[in-house]
């Protein structure tokens, strides 16, 4: 109970004070708002307490209310879009509590029964005890994974603020499960890797449910699949690992949210204005043509040393400004419309490698025979070793990672009576990077040459939402998406394939840039009910989903670097439902089932120019059916347990020819994971005080995949001998993972940890082998056997100054890798090669106002020298590096 200490009298006081409503037992304070604003809301089934917080987090509203309201309680899921009357309705549904919302947009929450015999205090005041206040804009998103009974995770704003690192990928380090694949040669885009699945749609990434994902062959080496967004510009990432049948991701789902209006006016304004701008260091202006790392005996006969490169040893001194950033975002928000508009600018040149750790240090190893896959075998007299995993130097500048990006986003929102509301959006993407193919770095021996022309992407994204919920209506909530995305990828010609020809002789400048065109848009539409029956509450998500892509060579492509670019389009029809029912307090039982259906037809020329064979059309479906069960045996805690056999449709890229292979003439099986996913949640308050709050999640993950699609290189059934798409038996992968939060005073430290308990590959003639397949893509597919992580983060000077930082060690490969088979083939794809290594990060915020903050951060603090795992290439990835910035809101 509140005491009668001057502070709790305040504090009753402005309880009193801020309602004007007697008798009370919980207050929220808002911008004002009626029962007709409607907000999009995404709160899953889980104890009130996290409910409550995800609710203030989504609706905007600051919430105070007595911590044991909530305790014992548990609320369904809201999701939808709802006024927050309605919301709150729901979420409040079976609790006793009941709430009410006056013209001035004041909320209460009490008890039914209770609030009407609550003792009033001689001045008036109600006697409350211990309050819990949420804030409106703090990250209560961050706490919903602990109380989702799914393998699921999020990342806030500030932590994407706080640990973006040099490249978009980075915000997703320390994630236990989750990677994002080529970290360091991706034109500013993600690839996203979950569980050691990744690329050919096996994890759906979305950006306000529309897709830009593109897949990007990189020579023998495979390939990588992008999707880009600027970091200023993302408001939350929200992940589930596994299947889910709302989705068509078999081995998980990135849904990535921009920034909306509300996210940058500020409670009680109708106009917002956010400006961001910053630097950072550890880089240098490319220079064409110039050599990195040391310059190896091409040959036997050849003098035993190893020539430096004059080149790339100029670091920049610590603190020295040598790249920038920038963002600018305006927003009007309204009850009946609001409108966001922004642009965000970031330049770097090459960053620098770190200074410790296994850079190269040549060395004579004395005589050695070397053979090739042909059998060649070569006596050297005195070879000469690299001594390191990558051919660089201590601090050397690291070639060809130079990256420009320019963003805008556009947004805005209508909202109608009876709850409807219409949002139309776009965001557009353009980039300029050092994008080299990777196959011409696969080995530690590799010499690195700054090319002399970037790699340039350019994205345009439009997308429409409309939703319909009435109010006070449990079958109806309605939600129709659009969107369409257009997409150019160019990159410089090969210069290096002498039988090609070259772009004069067709007239073109030589600086001619070749590359692929894109075009993608979808459909879907859903409806969510909820039925409320003698045997307990069942929730409904039910809907229908259509995609279409396209792809083909842009022009002369096909002339300049031959045939192998896809040329093709694909359609795929997706329907599901899903259901949840709590026939008890403690037990839930929920179920899913999803049917696919898709077509493919390559486009490419037949003639005799084209060696590669059209593949013509394919077609294919299937279902995937889903079930699991959640207990309550205790207060705050969840154990679950799902099980699900989800398909995948081959992606494009796999059934056409000239694709991620030169020919795809084999019939593909679909994928068809078999995935268990058992867990744990428990939350406590008060475990070492009567204020702190600490959570956990622990689960365990088994995934078969059947029909695991693989490259294979050997004669193909024409004749010709080259790399084609077939299906191995199997793969398999399981682990355990751990998140853990906790919270006391200001301090907040968050623990995050994965093991892989097996990784197999299992081909048909062979079985199964903790090892990757020679020729195969899953090569460098395969994340790390374990990953630990701990952020620590502590505010001080009455919250105005934050300090934090974190650690992550990344350990070994989780699967070995089998040497060249007897076919005669060389090794069309190289392992990539890491060592263990550990990174730390540190970062401190202060804020001078309440809409001026300053941010420092230090990245890799101290200088290790790393290659990122799950690569495509041996470049390491950037040293210690300072960044300075300011966010100001208006």
């Amino acid at each position: 109970m509140l005491s009668g200490t001057g502070q709790s009298k305040f504090l009753r006081a402005l309880l009193v004070a801020s309602t004007a409503i007697v008798p009370v037992c919980g207050v929220v304070s808002a911008r004002a708002q009626t029962t007709a604003q409607v907000t999009a809301f995404n709160i899953p089934a889980q104890p009130l307490a996290a409910a409550l917080s995800a609710f203030a987090n989504q609706a905007g509203l600051k919430l105070a209310y007595p911590a044991s309201l909530a305790s014992g309680r548990t609320a369904p899921a809201v999701q939808g879009s709802y006024s927050s009357n309605e919301a709150l309705r729901r979420l409040l549904s079976g609790t006793g509590l009941s709430h009410q919302i006056n013209a001035s947009g004041t909320v209460t929450i009490a008890d039914r029964v209770s609030s009407a015999h609550a003792p009033v205090a001689a001045d008036g005041s109600l006697m409350l005890g211990v309050i819990e206040v949420l804030g409106g804009n703090a990250n209560s998103a961050v706490y919903a994974p602990y109380a989702t009974a799914a393998a699921t995770a999020h990342i806030d704003e500030a932590t994407i603020e706080r640990y973006r690192g040099s490249d978009p990928t980075d915000m997703f380090r320390g994630m236990p499960g989750v990677a994002s694949a080529n970290a360091r040669n991706g034109s500013g885009g993600i690839d996203m890797n979950v569980r050691g699945m990744q690329g050919l749609g096996r994890v759906v990434t979305k950006i306000d449910g529309s897709s830009n994902s593109v897949t990007v062959p990189q020579g023998y080496q495979g390939y990588s699949n992008r999707t880009f967004v600027d970091p200023d510009f993302i408001g939350g990432i929200d992940i589930t690992k596994g299947s889910d049948a709302a989705s068509n991701g078999i081995a998980g789902t990135v849904s990535m949210r921009t920034i909306d209006a509300k996210d940058i006016v500020e409670e009680g304004k109708r106009f917002g204005f956010r400006v961001k701008g910053g630097f950072g260091t550890n880089s240098s202006k490319p220079t064409p043509g110039a050599f990195g790392g040391y310059q190896f005996p091409g040959n036997a006969w050849s003098p035993p040393v190893a020539t430096p490169s004059p080149d790339g040893m100029d670091r920049p001194s610590f603190l020295k400004p040598t790249n920038g950033h920038g963002s600018a975002v305006a927003a009007f928000y309204d009850e009946k419309y609001d409108f966001l508009v922004g642009y965000a600018y970031r330049k770097r040149g090459n960053y620098h490698a770190g200074k410790n750790g296994p850079v190269a240090k040549p060395y004579k190893s004395g005589p050695r025979e070397l053979c090739n896959s042909w059998g060649w075998c070569t006596n050297w007299p005195e070879y000469v070793e690299v001594g390191g995993i990558a051919n660089y130097r201590p601090g050397e500048e690291v070639l060809n990672t130079e990256l420009e990006t320019k963003s805008t986003i556009a947004k805005g929102t209508l909202r109608f009576g009876d709850g409807q509301s219409l949002k139309l959006g776009y965001t557009g993407f353009r980039s300029e990077a050092g994008d080299q193919i990777s196959w011409r770095m696969q080995t530690n021996r590799d010499r690195p040459v700054q090319r002399d022309q970037t790699s340039g992407t350019s994205v345009d994204t439009y997308t429409a939402r409309y939703k319909w919920q009435p109010e006070e209506n449990d079958l109806i909530d309605l939600t129709a998406n659009a969107w369409l995305t257009d997409m150019e990828l160019r990159k410089p010609w090969n210069r290096g394939t002498r039988t090609w020809p070259t772009p004069d002789q067709f007239g073109l400048p030589m600086d001619f840039r070749t590359g692929s065109d894109v075009l993608m848009w979808g459909l879907d539409i859903g409806n969510k009910s909820r039925l409320d029956t003698q045997f307990g509450d069942v929730n409904l998500d039910y809907g229908l989903s259509y995609n279409y892509m396209t792809t083909e060579p842009s022009a002369y492509t096909d002339e300049l670097s031959g045939p192998y670019s896809a040329y093709g389009n694909k359609k795929e029809l997706g329907a599901f439902v899903k259901a949840n029912w709590k026939p008890i307090d403690w037990l839930t039982v929920d179920g899913g089932l999803r049917y696919d259906h898709y077509w493919t037809q390559d486009k490419r020329p037949v003639g005799p120019s084209h060696y590669i064979e059209n593949s013509g059309k394919r077609s294919a479906g299937g279902l995937s059916p889903s079930l699991g069960l959640t207990f309550e045996p205790f207060e705050d805690t969840q154990i679950y347990g799902r099980y699900s056999y989800a398909l995948r449709t081959p992606s494009l890229l796999e059934t056409v020819s000239g694709g991620i292979a030169v020919s795809t003439i084999t019939d593909i099986e679909p994928e068809r994971a078999s995935n268990w996913e058992f867990g744990v949640n428990h939350t406590r308050q008060g475990l070492f005080s009567a204020d702190d709050r600490a959570m956990v999640k622990l689960g365990y993950f088994d995934w078969t995949i059947d029909n695991y699609v693989a490259r294979h290189v050997g004669y193909m059934p024409n004749g010709y001998f080259g790399s084609f798409m077939y299906n191995m038996d199997k793969a398999k992968f399981s682990g355990i993972e751990l998140s853990g939060r906790y919270e006391n005073a200001g301090f907040t430290a968050e623990l995050s940890a994965n093991y892989y308990t097996n990784v197999e590959f299992c081909p048909k003639d062979t079985g199964c082998a903790n090892e990757t397949i020679y020729s195969d893509f899953a090569t460098n597919q395969v994340p790390p056997e374990y990953m630990i992580g701990l952020s620590l983060s502590q505010k001080l000077l009455e919250d105005r100054l934050t300090l934090g930082g974190r650690v992550t060690h990344v350990g070994p490969r989780a699967a070995g890798h089998t040497n060249i088979d007897g076919q005669g083939a060389g090794q069309f794809i190289s392992l990539i090669k890491w060592d263990p290594y550990t990174l730390v990060d540190v970062f401190a915020e202060y804020k001078f106002t309440d809409n001026l903050t300053a941010t420092f951060r230090v990245e890799n603090l101290t200088d290790e020298f790393y290659v990122d795992p799950i690569s495509l290439m041996q470049r390491p990835g950037p040293g210690r590096t300072f960044y300075a910035s300011m966010t100001a809101k208006f």
